[in-house]
Parts: structure tokens; C-alpha cells; sequence
């Protein structure tokens, strides 16, 4: 379906079902008609929004007249919900009269299974492979100084860089790459590891460190992920390549951590929030 048609079969609807609040999500430049017509016709409007590229630290950001459509949008929205409070940062640096309010992910708790660990220490990566942002090379690079007979390194995803992935690792009997899974796989597959590593150059949430460690895994991350405010002490928080490697090494001689849980990101929880986003929205 063109562009052209995507608008007329919005307009039509909107014309049709007389919504009092339209609820978009995820921003790109064919929004902002769609905004601009659901604004004229009286409507109440809402964004949520998890897209990196408007985080401070993204090494390409907006230029030109997306940047201008773009902070146009975030203005005109009556409200606007990041993922975090990180992202709030930098959609505020971009567009200073949005009006925001932070709503998380929901976290899928899945079916808690009781799963064997594997038998050497196994560390897992979730994430595309997109080694600028991911940077599975990284990780790799600071597993392989591991003895091989007492850990093993498990990738899942998939993405633009999985052969370059695979040709790196190839010579490693310990190092195995599954490509894409579902969600309901990798919940299903998160227990049979001991670690989880997320060492992304900007996250504006990940979710999959608070999978993990509703799973029982630690989690080895950086500080500043959106999901950060939810960290606990199964997260183990490092700051350089050095320290990644150390800490992979540590987790062998570690205790398994208690499973956490996330009541506040429950489907429950997050739908009542914007419940009431919704009602103050339109009953104000």
C-alpha cells in the first residue's frame, strides 16, 4: 500500500469511527499529516516512543528538515510518552515545549519453567547483530581470553552483520550463534544460562536485562540504559571493554541470584497507567 493510500484509509476511518483521542506510536515524517489532520478535526492526541535516534549520545542525529518535522511533532502532540527517562532527555533537547510522560515497556514474564543450567558457564547476548550499536565484537572479543572448557558464549539474533558475526567465531567450539527467535523462545531459553550481557553503545530501554533477570540470570550492563532506574543487585554494571571481561570471568564463581520481579512493568500495571494518562488527557 502507497503512502497516499495509508493517509486516505486513516482520514477515512478518523471520519468514520469520530475517535475522541488517537494514540500513534513510534515517530517517522508520515505521522505528521496524520497529526495535523486528528489535531484540526478536535482530537486528542498521544505518542509513545522508543526510537534511539533521539537520544543525546546517537552519533547520527536528525538533520534538516527531518529535525524540524520532527520537533513540529513532538509539540504538537498533546503528550508525549518515552520509553524512559533518558529518551525524555533527549526528545526535551530537541523539542523544549513537548509535554512528557515516561510509560516503560511491559516486561513479559513468559511460563517460569525449572530448566537445567547448562553445564559450563554459559553466557548469553539478545540482541540484533548490528555490531556498531550491539557490538557483539566487543563481547566476543572479551569472552575469547576465557578458558574455553569452563565457559561457553550463546548469541541470539539476527541482523546486517550475523555472517561477519559468524566468520569471527568460527574457530571457537565454545561460541554458538542461533539467529532470530521469537520472544516466547529466548523466555523459554533465558533459564538455561547463567549470564546475560547487553554492552549496546545506547540502549533507550533494554528489556532483555529485565528478562533475564526475572529469569534468574545476572545481568551484565552498563549505567546508562533506560531501564537503569530498574536495576538490582543481579545487575552487574561495567564501564570499559577491561571491565567486561572481568566481569564475565566473575559470574563462574558467583551464587545463582534470586529471580527478580517487575510488578510496576506488568501488562496490568502499564495498562493502568495509561489509562489514566488517557482520562486526564480527555477530562481535564
Amino acid at each position: 500500500m502507497s503512502t497516499a493510500a495509508k493517509w486516505g484509509a486513516y482520514f477515512a476511518k478518523v471520519k468514520s469511527v469520530q475517535p475522541e483521542l488517537i494514540h500513534f506510536h513510534c515517530f517517522a515524517p508520515d505521522l505528521a499529516p496524520l497529526l495535523w489532520f486528528a489535531k484540526r478535526a478536535g482530537i486528542k492526541t498521544v505518542h509513545s516512543e522508543h526510537w534511539s535516534g533521539f537520544l543525546a549520545q546517537h552519533p547520527r542525529p536528525l538533520q534538516g528538515w527531518r529535525k524540524s518535522l520532527a520537533r513540529w511533532y513532538m509539540n504538537q502532540c498533546h503528550i508525549v510518552l518515552p520509553v524512559s527517562s533518558v529518551l525524555s532527555d533527549g526528545i526535551k533537547a530537541l523539542a523544549p515545549d513537548s509535554r512528557r510522560n515516561i510509560v516503560p515497556n511491559i516486561i513479559d514474564s513468559g511460563v517460569r519453567k525449572d530448566t537445567e543450567k547448562r553445564p559450563c558457564t554459559s553466557i548469553c547476548v539478545v540482541a540484533d547483530v548490528v555490531l556498531s550499536i550491539k557490538q557483539q565484537d566487543k563481547i566476543f572479543a572479551a569472552f575469547s581470553a576465557l578458558p574455553r572448557m569452563q565457559f561457553e558464549l550463546h548469541f541470539y539474533g539476527g541482523g546486517p552483520d550475523e555472517s561477519t558475526l559468524s566468520q569471527m567465531v568460527k574457530n571457537h567450539s565454545n561460541v554458538f550463534i542461533h539467529g532470530r527467535k521469537s520472544n516466547a523462545e529466548i523466555l523459554d531459553l533465558l533459564p538455561q544460562h547463567h549470564a546475560l550481557v547487553l554492552y549496546s553503545a545506547y540502549e533507550t530501554f533494554g528489556i532483555t536485562v529485565l528478562e533475564a533477570r526475572q529469569a534468574g540470570l545476572w545481568a551484565i550492563v552498563k549505567s546508562e540504559f533506560g531501564c537503569a532506574p530498574f536495576y538490582d543487585e543481579g545487575c552487574i554494571i561495567v564501564t570499559s571493554d577491561e571491565a567486561l571481561h572481568t566481569a564475565l570471568e566473575k559470574v563462574r564463581e558467583l551464587p545463582r541470584p534470586e529471580a527478580a520481579e517487575f510488578k510496576d512493568l506488568s501488562s496490568h500495571s502499564i495498562g493502568k497507567k495509561l489509562r489514566t494518562i488517557y482520562s486526564k488527557l480527555l477530562y481535564a
